[in-house]
């Protein structure tokens, strides 16, 4: 059907009509946002007026849970927030947020550093949500409380310096040299890492896997266990671990000890059903049994095994990388592509996952989340099911740990499944998965010529033989 041309200019007066209320409209609700959305009452306390601010802002609509998404059950929106909100949590779960605020539970690190990342752009809440809620947006006023909660909490939990005007805030940290350790300790736990007897059949040490040769790793896609039987995940370097706060693909250890006990009585890796018998071929050395009862008078024990190999690891660090250089000051430690990459690294959000001391290694987070990570279809493997095998909530089904990127360019193959046989591949999958950005090949350049700056000297040896 042909239109007139007046039919046609009627059409265009009702969409005019319609457009120009809508941009009325928008620019009323800015307008009024403008002249309610005032700071919280000075007479309340630092913590109370984050509080308000938050709850004005909606935070916890998106970022909180189904218990806090009060309008799911709106019509025409809820179905819309639902959605937007089941997506919000997966980018940042703001659960240790609330748990502070009830418990004073330390709120997690890699979430301060999002929330920090979001109120120094102030770019949420989006501006769909703002236009509904004339409260919600960070004015600068609103801004100044928030960072400076920010940072104080980042100092008080987890030991980041304030930022001044000569030293600003960044995302990562550098290493220390060192870590105080009990020698004698470090000793045992050494010899520990790399004796086979700790596995069933007396083949595989920690070392075996982790070899700190190879930058604590072995290279596989998959690692090979006791009596020959291959791992589920590509297997994480031990080097810096020391700074997690959990430990495996799934989080499933909480301390060191505990990771070294599950391992030692993991049917797979080390093929033990208990330790009992691991003792029994330890106390068969006199030699090493004398010279470990110096230490541990109660001898070879559950407890004092794996406290002499978490004791290892704080001398199993790298400080001393370019970066942690270019961190304290020295701009010649970086060549100007490293120094492209990190402000790319930092722009496009790597930095909001890996961060901190590890460049990351403390935080769970959703693998795929602009596009699908896993091309099973509705089958999903059990190792792709991440941290949701350990915590059975729906939201944690294909989460892992972020790894840690400090020596990262020796540590191939990444991922838990061992998909990216390199850097480059393993940046512009992180790229498309992660953020739906395809990047070119001088940008990944960049990105990785940083991440080599984080190679740190590696100091710790393998026991000699006559110490085995």
């Amino acid at each position: 059907m042909k239109l007139t041309f007046a039919e046609v200019k009627k059409w265009l007066d009702i969409l005019w009509k319609i457009t120009g209320t809508a941009v009325i409209l928008v620019g009323f609700g800015f307008f009024i946002s403008r002249v309610i959305n005032n700071v919280p009452s000075a007479e309340l306390s630092k913590e109370e007026q984050v509080i308000s601010i938050i709850e004005e802002g909606g935070c916890f609509v998106c970022h909180g849970g189904p218990d806090y998404s009060t309008h799911l059950h709106w019509p025409v929106i809820g179905p819309i927030i639902s959605k937007k909100a089941e997506k919000s949590i997966r980018h940042a779960d703001a659960t240790s947020i609330l748990e502070h605020f009830n418990s004073g539970r330390p709120i997690d690190e890699a979430l301060l550093v999002k929330v920090r990342e979001v109120v120094f752009h102030r770019s949420m809440p989006p501006v769909s949500y703002r236009i509904i809620h004339w409260k919600s947006a960070i004015t600068k006023d609103k801004q100044k409380i928030l960072l400076h909660w920010t940072y104080e909490r980042m100092a008080s939990d987890h030991n980041w310096p304030l930022p001044t005007k000569e030293h600003p805030f960044e995302p990562v940290l550098p290493l220390p040299d060192s870590l105080p350790a009990d020698l004698a300790k470090v000793n045992l736990g050494r010899i520990l890492y790399h004796d086979p007897r700790l596995s069933a059949d007396s083949t595989v040490s920690c070392a075996t896997c982790h070899n700190l040769e190879s930058a604590g790793v072995d290279n596989l896609d998959y690692s090979i266990g006791a009596y020959g039987q291959p791992g589920m995940y590509s297997t994480l370097t031990t080097y810096n671990v020391v700074f997690h706060p959990f430990f495996f693909w799934e989080g499933t250890a909480s301390t060191l000890p505990i990771q070294t006990a599950m391992i030692l009585v993991d049917p797979v890796i080390m093929g033990n059903e208990s330790l009992e018998p691991v003792i029994e071929r330890l106390k068969a050395d006199i030699p090493f049994t004398k010279l470990f009862t110096q230490t541990y008078s109660d001898g070879f024990t559950v407890e004092s095994i794996t406290d002499a190999l978490a004791e290892y690891h704080k001398v199993l660090i790298t400080p001393d990388a370019p970066f942690d250089r270019y961190l304290q000051g020295d701009s010649e430690a970086i060549g100007p592509d490293a120094k492209k990459g990190y402000q790319l690294f930092k722009r496009l959000g790597c930095a909001s996952c890996h961060n901190s001391i590890g460049v990351g290694g403390n935080s769970f987070q959703y693998m795929g989340l602009s596009n699908n990570f896993f091309s099973t279809g509705d089958r999903i493997s059990l190792p792709d099911l991440g941290r949701y095998r350990l915590t059975a909530r729906q939201e944690d089904i294909h989460k892992f740990k972020v790894p840690g990127l400090r020596n990262i360019e020796l540590t191939h193959p990444y991922f838990h499944n061992a998909s990216a046989p390199d850097l480059e591949t393993a940046v512009e999958a992180m790229a498309f998965h992660q953020r739906d950005m395809s990047i070119n090949k001088g940008k990944v350049h960049q990105i990785v010529s940083f991440m080599q700056t984080l190679t740190g000297t590696f100091r710790e040896m393998p026991p000699t033989d006559s110490e085995r």
